[in-house]
């Protein structure tokens, strides 16, 4: 469009030039030419009233009529080709501002009707939601974590999108087209989706908060150690708590008591909460340098594995290189027979954190879809002010059943080994995930779309006015390669 539209500019202009310079010819001989001549001598007739002499005729009126007309005539050679070099512009600018019309009342949507859950521009937030059983009976009040949608474009095509803007997801998102019964024309969907493009967050935004996600599932490892900076913040922790339920006490047999009150300022039970908040603080601080240290170094072993992998492969066949090495190293991560069995478990567990990456409201997390409960932190401890109850959510005492499955497949029991023949093709699928229509492995049908992809995506049928038919768009990865082989290498060892 742009070469098209260069082009067609060089040309008026060539043309205006063109016209100018033969205006300026045309008047130049025309008065070098000119000189002072006398009208024709006719007698007039009996039944005609004198004109105009012949003299004025061909004289000023005559020289006003021409010059009338030249002006007009330069105004049109001027005017349209400057009409014809902006008109691609013009066009170009309607498409622009039409699709920003579009985008903008697409953000009044999106405030309107999906901020609420998703948070601003998209960031991610939570719900309160009661969840019940099969009868309908109730279970507890959580939080359901709704994922943001500022990277939604990596792991959907727009597409997609619709579809499930049609007819929501896993009974918690709504259907908000009129499709699946909402109250949204097909128009307002797409106007939706003009929004979430204008929001997508670049790599390196991506690359942070997948770290930060892993970084602190491994500093809970550690807390839960036997290190002891570990131990003393988990000894603080319960004198805080301790001190929490005895003021909490107080409350409940004293609607004024308050420990913000002056009057109860000097009550026992507050200062020693004040107390316990301090050392614990205090304990968190001491520990803050020690536990960074020691996550930042078992990441960074854990990544050694695969490179140690990688070495094996070469050692096997020299001429590896790109996918080929990639893929063969990855059968060597999912076997584990040829690497350290220490070393093999920390992958592992590197490849579960990752799976189950809390990061960014779990946007990033396998565990979202493939783990009943972790949407709303099930295994968490439950209080009955928040959750209407006060033990555990049933099946729930030990934990979760990672990748037991839930809106996603169960992964358990070494079914991604029926499901994928080889390792390349499994993970292969996580990093495109599902198509719509498309099959995958072993039979597996690609329905609506709903597996997301975790690698780089192009999206080559964008929706919308002014939408160049030709774009392509590419969007960033949400997990790098060697983090999706060690999801793959955790998930075929399930």
């Amino acid at each position: 469009m742009l070469l098209a539209a260069s082009t067609q500019r060089t040309i008026g202009f060539v043309i205006l030039a063109i016209v100018l310079f033969g205006g300026l010819l045309y008047i130049f001989f025309n008065i070098a030419s000119s000189k002072a001549g006398v009208g024709s001598e006719i007698e007039l007739a009996p039944n005609r009233r004198p004109g105009v002499p012949d003299d004025e005729l061909e004289g000023r009126k005559l020289d006003l009529a021409l010059g009338a007309n030249l002006v007009m005539l330069t105004i049109i050679g001027i005017s349209l080709p400057v009409y014809w070099l902006g008109e691609p512009g013009r066009q170009e600018g309607r498409d622009v501002d039409t699709l920003r019309i579009f985008t903008n009342r697409g953000e009044e949507q999106f405030v309107e009707r999906c901020q609420s859950c998703h948070g601003p521009e998209g960031a991610g937030s939570s719900l309160s939601t009661a969840i019940t059983n099969d009868a309908g009976e109730f279970i507890a009040q959580v939080n359901w974590k709704a994922p943001a949608l500022n990277t939604v474009m990596s792991r959907f095509s727009e597409d997609e999108i619709l579809e499930t803007l049609n007819f929501g997801r896993n009974g918690i998102m709504p259907a908000w087209g009129a499709p699946g019964g909402g109250p949204l024309t097909e128009q307002q969907l797409e106007e939706i989706v003009a929004y979430l493009r204008s929001i997508q967050i670049p790599e390196d935004r991506i690359r942070e908060q997948v770290s930060a996600g892993l970084t602190q599932r491994v500093r809970e490892m550690f807390l839960a150690g036997d290190a002891d900076y570990a131990v003393a913040i988990r000894d603080a922790r319960e004198v805080a708590d301790e001190a929490q339920a005895a003021v909490e006490a107080a409350e409940d047999d004293d609607r004024d008591f308050s420990c913000s009150d002056e009057a109860h300022a000097d009550d026992d039970r507050c200062g020693a909460l004040a107390d316990a908040r301090a050392a614990l603080g205090d304990a968190e601080a001491a520990a803050a340098g020690p536990l960074g240290t020691e996550a930042e170094n078992w990441i960074a072993d854990a990544q050694g594995v695969a490179e140690t992998a990688r070495m094996l492969a070469i050692e096997d066949d020299p001429s590896l290189d790109g996918d080929d090495l990639r893929f063969a190293a990855l059968e060597i991560l999912v076997d584990g027979d040829r690497l350290d069995p220490a070393d093999w478990e920390r992958y592992k567990t590197y490849g579960e954190f990752l799976f189950s990456n809390p990061g960014t409201v779990g946007t990033f997390s396998c565990a979202r879809c493939h783990t009943y409960g972790f949407s709303f932190d099930a295994a968490d401890e439950m209080t009955f002010e928040d959750n209407g109850r006060d033990t555990p959510i049933p099946g729930f005492e030990n934990g979760y059943d990672q990748g037991g499955g839930f809106f996603g497949k169960p992964l358990r029991r070494e079914s991604t080994r029926d499901q994928f023949e080889s390792s390349q093709s499994h993970a292969e699928f996580v990093g495109s995930g599902q198509t719509i229509g498309a099959t995958y492995g072993r039979g597996g049908s690609g329905g609506i779309g709903q597996m997301p992809g975790f690698g780089s995506r192009v999206e080559s049928d964008a929706i919308g006015p002014g939408i160049d038919p030709d774009l392509e768009t590419p969007y960033p990865a949400l997990l790098t390669q060697d983090q999706i082989d060690a999801i793959v290498a955790f998930e075929r060892n399930l």
